[in-house]
């Protein structure tokens, strides 16, 4: 129901005005109306983009800047997406499932993680392409995101282990090459 017909309802029963067309009363309420409709409009607007369910533009571009970039490269629905999977983590999660989490929130599909606990370092290898400042800004929110006790190593490109699974090769094919990582990085 639009504010004209609202006020109309609720002022007809007292009988004190008449909201005949064409009437001061009629017409000055028309007024009002026009502008809480177009108030009503931003207040609907405002409550879908509190939502990341709902957000069109707005929602989702200022969650992202909070979170680092802006993603417009990718669709509504995987911004959305993106943005959930962050939500679902929190300042009690470190375990690798909650990094693993967190880097799918960055738009980072296809990585490969490495723990050394003797040297309390964590490695990060993340496959895909990615420009200079997206790249910086992934390693800078995955550094930032892990315990400052650990001593993070994020780096680009190279094979991931996926790409060395479907080769299909044993481990004694693959250490007949005695390679060592940075030439296995480097394949």
């Amino acid at each position: 129901m639009d504010a004209v017909s609202s006020m109309i309802k609720k002022l007809r029963p007292l009988g004190l005005y008449n909201t005949e067309r064409g009437t001061n009363i009629r017409c000055e309420l028309e007024a009002y109306a026009e502008a809480l409709d177009e108030h009503r409009s931003h207040i609907d607007e405002v409550l879908r983009e509190c939502f990341i369910a709902s957000a069109r533009n707005y929602g989702i571009e200022t969650r992202e800047r909070v979170l680092g970039a802006l993603k417009t490269n990718y669709t509504l629905t995987k911004r959305r997406e993106m943005l959930t999977s962050r939500n679902t983590v929190n300042e009690k999660d470190f375990t690798l499932e909650a990094l693993g989490r967190f880097i799918n929130g960055l738009g980072v599909n296809e990585y490969d993680v490495t723990e050394n606990p003797a040297n309390n370092q964590i490695a990060v290898c993340v496959g895909g392409s990615y420009s200079d400042t997206e790249a910086n800004n992934i390693k800078r929110q995955i550094e930032n995101f892990l315990p400052a006790h650990l001593n993070p190593i994020v780096y680009f490109g190279g094979r991931t282990w996926h790409q060395f699974q479907q080769q299909d090769k044993t481990f004694a094919q693959l250490d007949a090459d005695d390679l060592n990582w940075s030439q296995i990085h480097m394949l």
